[in-house]
């Protein structure tokens, strides 16, 4: 590890200091802020989840509006009505839900224009639609008005990642985790932690988060699920499926730990499992990413048509996201480079969004797309810059490998076509078995954990 780049998070433990190590590597865990949804208008359905009650969102939502009719302009009812309207777009994926909370803020501005917490929603609502440069102002006024409070360092620390402001970041989670080690800061710690390469330290912070508890079911599933994932990250398949059924040990039917069950069975060749569990979750939050997932397995099977009408959802949400103030150019311009039939419509998005949020994931969409269009030596510049942290994300550096094949650097595409599959030889359905027979054909030897998959 470059000692010159080195940085510490310091986690209190009570008495205890854990000291977690950011080297200069990583992967980006997906953030909540906003959900990507799915299809033509008519065929999207924001339906409550069979076990809503369990969330216990709908009842504080009832709770807020009965005290709004006895006063519209109280000022901590607008504004914790705001924060559960965003913690129901987490759970059914309804981006119409943003308006409502626009109007709430606007509501509480009238009396609360200059309180923190006040900032604090206005920059969480714009961390949901992706505008990430105005939620760090938002942010920064927060902090400035009362930096004693924990959680305005994490909304900060969240826009400035995503802004590519790495060192920054790093700055204000310390601040974050020395006022309160709780959930929500031992869970950005573990996000900091994979984005810097150390998916393992990541799994212990999540280990943490999910430790201290959360009064939020939702997100206590949402723990488990992002700890499955990094786990799923790093092939250990057997911990991912466990940390899949906590999070529905703690709330049955919960989506996105269905769909992480989904991926396992598709990794492991049960399409047939995959589709059907792919397909619940989708139904009860309809979201784009798993609309892709059922439009690849059903390429996978020769059902064209079935992928073709999956793919045409993800089109219709990104209209329909646009249309509730959401920035989906990054997601979308990866999608268009994988499915899309104009190469050219990819590049466009990938550079917006470079241009509005530069950071690890924009340089990668935008190198893909490039490569896609066949602009190779630009292409690398930006992968080379998305590999910047040291990534450990097996996409990232399957893309590497396919752009520094395609430039005539053969050393550089073995070795990153190996890490990808050396880390997790299932990373991608569609690119899986690409990124082993590329390698092959480079004369490379096949990892031994990519020799185990079929």
């Amino acid at each position: 590890m470059n000692s010159k780049k080195q940085k510490w998070i310091a986690i209190g433990l009570g008495a205890t200091l854990v000291i977690a190590a950011l080297g200069t590597g990583g992967t980006y865990v997906v953030r909540e802020y906003g959900r990507e949804g799915t299809a033509q208008e008519s065929a999207i359905v924001f339906a409550p989840n069979p076990n809503s009650r369990q969330y216990g969102t709908d009842d504080q939502i009832a709770l807020l509006q009965a005290r709004l009719k006895k006063d519209s302009e109280d000022f901590e009812a607008n504004l914790a009505l705001s924060l559960q309207y965003l913690q129901k777009v987490r759970e059914t994926g309804d981006p119409s839900l943003y308006s409502k909370v626009e109007k709430l803020l606007n509501v509480a501005a009238k009396s609360g224009s200059k309180n923190p917490d006040y900032f604090a929603a206005r920059a969480t609502l714009d961390l949901s639609r992706h505008n990430f440069a105005s939620a760090l102002d938002w942010a920064t006024q927060a902090v400035t008005a009362d930096p004693e409070r924990a959680r305005y360092h994490g909304v900060q620390a969240d826009a400035l990642i995503e802004l590519g402001q790495y060192d920054k970041a790093i700055e204000a989670l310390q601040q974050m985790v020395d006022r309160r080690p709780e959930f929500s800061a031992y869970a950005r710690i573990a996000y900091a932690r994979e984005l810097y390469g150390d998916p393992e330290g990541a799994v212990e912070a999540f280990t943490l988060a999910i430790d201290a508890g959360s009064s939020i079911p939702e997100n206590l599933s949402w723990g488990y699920v992002q700890r499955g994932h990094l786990e799923f990250a790093m092939n250990h398949s057997d911990r991912a499926l466990a940390d899949y059924e906590s999070a529905l040990t703690t709330l049955a039917g919960y989506p996105p730990a269905l769909a992480g069950k989904a991926r396992l069975a598709a990794a492991a060749g049960r399409t047939d499992e995959a589709i059907a569990l792919y397909t619940t979750a989708f139904d009860r939050t309809p979201l784009a990413e798993y609309a892709i997932s059922l439009g690849e397995l059903y390429s996978a099977t020769g059902n064209a048509l079935a992928a073709a009408k999956q793919f045409d959802l993800v089109r219709a949400i990104d209209k329909l996201q646009s249309q509730n103030g959401v920035n989906t150019d990054l997601e979308v311009a990866l999608f268009l480079a994988d499915h899309g039939s104009d190469p050219s419509a990819a590049v466009a998005r990938a550079r917006d969004a470079y241009r509005e949020r530069p950071n690890v994931n924009a340089a990668d969409a935008l190198g893909w797309s490039l490569y896609q269009s066949g602009q190779y030596a630009e292409a690398e510049k930006y992968s080379t810059e998305a590999l910047r942290l040291g990534t450990r994300d097996s996409l990232k550096l399957f893309h590497a490998g396919m752009i520094a094949k395609a430039t005539g650097t053969q050393d550089k595409a073995r070795e990153y076509l190996f890490d990808a599959l050396r880390f997790n030889p299932s990373f991608s359905l569609i690119y899986s078995a690409t990124a082993k027979e590329t390698l092959t054909t480079l004369g490379g030897n096949l990892p031994a954990a990519a020799q185990a998959v079929r």
